[in-house]
């Protein structure tokens, strides 16, 4: 059962948005990514991962399909790749137009400690919505996201909406999450971005349920496939959690052999970090880094 958060917060998100438009643009998108979408209603959120031949992680997103058009929100890093790959992957007899929305539409996540929060806020009542189906109310966009760790609202804004918006939640019981808490919030909930996934396979981030060797051809498939058949991953992503910092990057630890650190954060006397590392068969629930003890948690879909 999902459980509420500490205290009521939002976080404007620093995503690249695309919008895609035309009777293809579902077929060329399901064509790219690895998670199946050529069955998405209208009105409707699903997560998706591109990757690469290799079967790698190149971009993290979500999708939005919104009156026959595409609103996809992915990393800002990647994101000239991501769009080359869309104009590419569009053969020339389809109908896919690739349009930049970055200063058009922008996503805002809010953490309710109570959903009667949110109908106060705006008068949208979403507590018989079903998670990851899109309802508009003047003009925004809402769509509830219900994972192990609790309920929370993303809401589409427009450009022209987006200082109203940001207004009324300063005004209200909500505080802004800065980057900071951002990143502790999403160690906490297990939730990647690029820093961490980046050039990794899909297991080993625990987005296995975002790979769908079910649907048709999409780079990195066949690797994806024979992993499916192996049954097997040889490296983890993990949380880790101690009372001293650790330091980004490669490790050489003894017992794991070499980790990857790719997240961490140092507060209030407590450090988090996110880690790739071989666990192979252990069962340790400690790894010694740099002469500090730290738990290990393996983080599965969020």
């Amino acid at each position: 059962m999902p459980q509420s958060f500490p205290k009521s917060e939002f976080f404007i998100r620093k995503d690249a948005n695309t919008l895609i438009q035309g009777p293809d643009s579902l077929d060329v998108l399901d064509r790219i990514v690895s998670t199946k979408i050529n069955d998405m209603p209208d009105l409707s959120r699903r997560n998706i991962i591109f990757c690469d031949y290799n079967g790698r992680i190149c971009d993290l997103g979500a999708i939005y399909t919104i009156n026959g058009n595409l609103l996809v929100s992915s990393s800002n890093s990647e994101k000239e790749v991501t769009r080359r790959k869309l104009v590419d992957g569009t053969s020339w007899d389809e109908e896919c137009e690739i349009l930049v929305a970055d200063e058009a539409i922008f996503r805002i996540t809010i953490f309710p400690t109570d959903l009667e929060e949110v109908d106060d806020l705006f008068g949208v009542d979403l507590s018989d919505i079903d998670s990851d189906v899109l309802f508009e109310k003047d003009d925004y966009l809402f769509v509830k996201n219900v994972t192990k760790s609790g309920i929370s609202i993303d809401v589409l804004v427009k450009f022209e909406n987006l200082e109203n918006i940001i207004s009324l939640l300063h005004e209200s019981p909500f505080v802004e999450m800065d980057s900071n808490g951002w990143e502790n919030y999403r160690i906490i909930h297990g939730i990647t971005e690029m820093c961490d996934s980046r050039g990794n396979l899909p297991d080993e981030m625990g987005l296995i349920k975002l790979v769908s060797n079910d649907k048709g051809c999409y780079p990195g498939q066949e690797i994806h496939a024979r992993l499916e058949s192996r049954g097997r991953k040889i490296k983890s992503l993990c949380r880790l959690i101690g009372d001293s910092p650790v330091s980004l990057g490669k490790q050489n630890v003894p017992e794991f052999g070499t980790i990857s650190i790719s997240t961490a954060i140092f507060s209030n006397g407590q450090a988090l970090a996110l880690a790739l590392i071989k666990m192979g068969n252990s069962t340790s629930e400690f790894i010694h880094i740099e002469g500090n003890d730290y738990n290990i948690e393996i983080i599965g879909y969020p």
